[in-house]
């Protein structure tokens, strides 16, 4: 068996209908686990960049509901090469943003 799976399991899924963190499979809309890791996550990956999917090995259980598995003892690290982005909006010209950027800057 390979370990590829454990290289893309280094990384939180960035799929917004995923997230699954580190540690974990991929699960889908209706919160059972892939069948295979999403493609933006497994890209994360350099050797895996040109697979054309990466399936989770038998013990992550596919089709079964998802639940989160314990991280990876690294995944508090921050990444190589990644950036950290920060986000804040307002609905209107009136409203205020700074508590939101001095929540984002405590953040770092």
């Amino acid at each position: 068996m390979t370990d590829d799976f454990k290289r893309v399991e280094a990384h939180d899924c960035t799929m917004s209908t995923c997230g699954a963190p580190a540690g974990s499979p991929c699960r889908t809309g209706k919160n059972k686990v892939a069948v295979q890791y999403h493609t933006a996550r497994f890209r994360l990956v350099p050797q895996l960049a040109k697979a054309l999917n990466v399936p989770p090995p038998a013990v992550r259980k596919p089709g079964s509901v998802w639940t989160e598995l314990p991280r990876p003892v690294s995944a508090g690290a921050e990444p190589v090469g990644h950036v950290r982005l920060g986000y804040a909006r307002a609905s209107t010209a009136r409203q205020s943003l700074d508590v939101q950027l001095d929540s984002l800057a405590e953040a770092g």
